[in-house]
């Protein structure tokens, strides 16, 4: 369950307001990348919604201002949703410029939104999806049928995002419909296209224009309902995005303390034009999305000024803020992620990616040998490490007692958590006799593996402690060496294999169908190839049960098999977890109606989904948004 509260910052950071912003490009993990709950957030109920999100009167919504925004992080590749390496931060901006099929309702199913209708026959196989009428994007250019193909064709056929979207067997539009077949039952299928990245839409005719464009690869337009590529100049411009949303794109300037600019869409199709809903939206003037990668200097913007609003991963700085009535803070995470430490197991051969592929042999995953002497492709060393790991002291001490130690990837509240996962508990002992096995295995005296990290000082502290750890359990049995990396970099090493162990965050969502990809075999492209499963593992019961839990309708099947994903990812310790991500995003109180967005066709969206939060509907007290 997810508490939304009014937290206070203490005064030991009124230092760092003499501190410059200090950022740098992101990519999957700022701010925590990598029982019984304290405070008073409560995450032990699975189906209770976020409570008490910003319920202040402050009278009526009124039109200015522009909102300064300080982001986790900026985003590698941006902006086409087939190749960004898209974090939180991108997802945010995406929500400014554009506008998603599906958004997610405070009962987390998802509703239409730039649809009109949703249907799926029977077997579950064929879903056709009506685009309202008349709407368009910002270049013009009409939002309908083959726009919205296109757009899912890019990232059917992308080498970064196919994996995700693998399940797609067909494309066909007729006017404002879409019809999308797929190979297995995918009656979840909403969710890989709700206000997430490939859920986002762009104007056709920008997308033509890209030059990294997967349809003018002709043997993937082959497979799409445009089977020529593209016979115009590849002369767009993939840093000025053409959208859909309530903002439009005026500027962007990649890298530490830099912005992406926006400004308000007076043509949006929910505002008061003579062809739009009558709602009013957008209120702001405009946003900037202002980079700002340590969170301890983006807090202290916050509090001199120079922000508005942040959002942040990491519990200390929530912690900091409690109480203090001069901010307005919510936290977040019902349908979170977990933070943990990713590993890279690449190694052998993987006749299910070359199934999906089309390769005649099975692929080798390691062809240069660059994974072949990690250790933590030996089964003892990763249960050895995990047991040396105190989860509890891990999550207290780093999130000042709001967040739980995670045994899995699934957060209380979404299908297949579980109280008791079987991951390796804390227990020295334990750890000492498994990791005399490692090394007699390894026929080494040591393990020694490179420890990534992003380069936010929390974050590097967060692999500190772990290392401590493992210090103090095992002496110099282990060596590991932490290297802080730049965020846009540290996704593309991840992407590609080159790591051997670093900290992230990831798995939020609503249904399993969301965090499949990252778990297939068939999405463990070998090393030096895109890879959404990014540790490379196989397991082939943790395949089945994916397709179990994706084709089921049956809520306690799809749970039984989301389950199995849990206990399997525990027994093989695929990955060391640490704790369940809580979000926070603190505005100044000038800054209103940060969560409450009204969907479409009625109700009201989920109001933070791990740092995420929609932006058409926030105003500012008399029109001006700086505190």
């Amino acid at each position: 369950m997810t508490a939304m509260k009014r937290i206070r910052r203490r005064s030991a950071l009124a230092a760092l307001l003499a501190l410059s912003i200090v950022a740098a490009a992101c990519g999957g993990g700022d701010d925590g990348d990598s029982g019984e709950n304290a405070g008073d957030v409560d995450r032990s109920a699975t189906t209770a919604q976020q409570a008490g999100a910003d319920e202040r009167d402050a009278g009526e919504a009124v039109k200015g201002g522009v909102l300064r925004y300080g982001i986790e992080a900026d985003s590698a590749n941006g902006w086409a949703p087939y190749v960004t390496s898209c974090a939180i931060s991108c997802r945010m901006i995406f929500k400014a410029i554009a506008d998603p099929l599906f958004g997610v309702d405070d009962a987390g199913e998802a509703q239409p939104y730039l649809l009109a209708s949703a249907e799926m026959n029977a077997a579950g196989t064929e879903h056709t999806w009506t685009v309202r009428d008349g709407l368009t994007f910002h270049d013009g250019t009409p939002i309908d049928g083959e726009a919205v193909a296109y757009n899912i064709a890019t990232c059917w056929q992308s080498d970064l995002t196919r994996a995700a979207y693998s399940y797609i067997s067909g494309l066909a539009f007729d006017g404002q419909t879409v019809t999308v077949t797929t190979s297995i039952p995918t009656p979840d299928l909403p969710f890989l296209f709700r206000e997430e990245v490939c859920g986002f839409m762009f104007s056709q005719q920008w997308l033509e224009s890209l030059e990294s464009n997967p349809l003018r690869v002709p043997e993937k337009a082959a497979k799409t309902p445009w089977p020529t590529p593209p016979s115009t100049p590849a002369d767009g411009n993939q840093g000025e995005p053409v959208g859909s949303g309530a903002f439009t794109f005026v500027s962007y300037t990649p890298g530490n303390g830099n912005a992406f600019v926006t400004e308000r869409n007076d043509d949006y199709w929910r505002g008061d034009g003579p062809d739009a809903t009558g709602e009013g939206l957008p209120y702001l003037d405009g946003i900037e999305f202002i980079v700002a990668v340590d969170g301890e200097s983006r807090a202290a913007g916050l509090e001199s000024g120079q922000f508005d609003i942040i959002h942040t991963a990491n519990g200390e700085l929530v912690a900091d803020f409690q109480g203090n009535d001069d901010f307005v803070t919510l936290t977040a995470n019902e349908f979170g992620e977990t933070s943990y430490t990713l590993l890279n197991v690449g190694a052998g051969t993987n006749a299910a990616y070359s199934k999906t592929f089309g390769l005649p042999e099975p692929a080798p995953m390691d062809p240069a040998g660059k994974n072949a002497a990690n250790p933590l492709l030996n089964l003892n060393c990763r249960k050895a490490l995990a047991h040396a790991i105190d989860g509890d002291r891990l999550a207290d001490e780093r999130n000042a007692g709001l967040a739980q130690a995670a045994n899995g990837p699934f957060s209380p509240g979404q299908f297949g958590y579980l109280e008791d996962s079987g991951y390796p508990a804390f227990d020295i002992d334990t750890a000492n006799e498994l990791m005399d096995t490692c090394l007699a295995e390894i026929g080494k005296p040591a393990v020694e593996f490179a420890f990534n990290t992003t380069n936010d000082p929390f974050n590097v502290e967060s692999n500190q402690l772990i290392e401590s750890m493992w210090k103090e359990a095992f002496g110099d049995k282990v060596k590991v060496t932490i290297t802080p990396i730049e965020q846009g970099q540290y996704i593309g090493l991840a992407l590609a294999g080159a790591f051997q162990a670093q900290g992230w965050r990831n798995h939020g969502g609503f249904r399993p169908i969301e965090n499949a990809y990252w778990w297939f075999s068939a999405s463990a492209a070998p090393i030096d190839k895109l890879a959404l499963n990014f540790g490379r593992f196989q397991d082939p019961e943790i395949d089945a049960a994916l397709v179990d839990a994706i084709t089921n309708t049956d809520d306690a099947k799809r749970k039984a098999a989301a389950e199995t994903v849990n206990r399997k990812f525990a027994e093989n310790v695929w990955n060391f977890w640490s704790w369940w991500t809580l979000w926070g995003v603190i505005a100044n109180p000038r800054v209103q109606e940060i969560t409450n967005m009204p969907l479409p066709d009625g109700g009201t969206a989920q109001p933070i989904i791990a740092g995420k939060h929609y932006l058409a509907q926030i105003w500012c007290t008399d029109g001006n948004c700086e505190g």
